[in-house]
């Protein structure tokens, strides 16, 4: 058996292994995306204020006139391009009234019935005004004596 101990453990005189920069595992939790910053709905005095309202590239808003039946839809896309698009509310709950008045209109089938009746007439106007003219076959003669 050999004797060792007149040499040094090279593994020994080393210090620990140490990363030269201390790194830090990054904790990476899902966060909501949150609309403080880019609401969904704001509220504005007039159509011009809705136009002018300040938008950054990829946002969109919905904003409500208060003065006027109407919602806006602006929104910037990421080149920067603006669509303004302006709709009327209408509130369905004001008319609860059934009672309209259906003397001045007419139904479907009627009209239906009135326009066969002028494209017909029409039909028949047109096939009057052509005129058929009889065609005349010329018969050929066989002479069988010639020959």
């Amino acid at each position: 058996m050999v004797n060792y101990q007149g040499y040094q453990n090279p593994y020994q005189t080393l210090p620990a292994y140490q990363p030269p920069y201390p790194q830090q595992v990054p904790m990476i939790q899902p966060q909501m995306q949150q609309n403080i910053n880019n609401p969904i709905l704001a509220w504005v005095q007039s159509e011009d204020e809705g136009v002018k309202y300040p938008l950054n590239a990829g946002q969109s808003i919905f904003l409500m006139n208060q003065h006027e039946p109407y919602l806006y839809m602006k929104s910037v896309d990421q080149l920067g391009k603006t669509t303004f698009i302006k709709k009327r509310l209408v509130d369905e709950t004001e008319n609860t009234d059934n009672s309209v008045d259906l003397t001045g209109y007419i139904r479907k089938e009627e009209i239906e019935d009135i326009i066969m009746d002028i494209v017909q007439k029409e039909v028949e106007k047109r096939v009057s005004q052509i005129s058929f003219k009889p065609t005349r076959k010329k018969t050929v003669v066989v002479d069988e004596d010639e020959d």
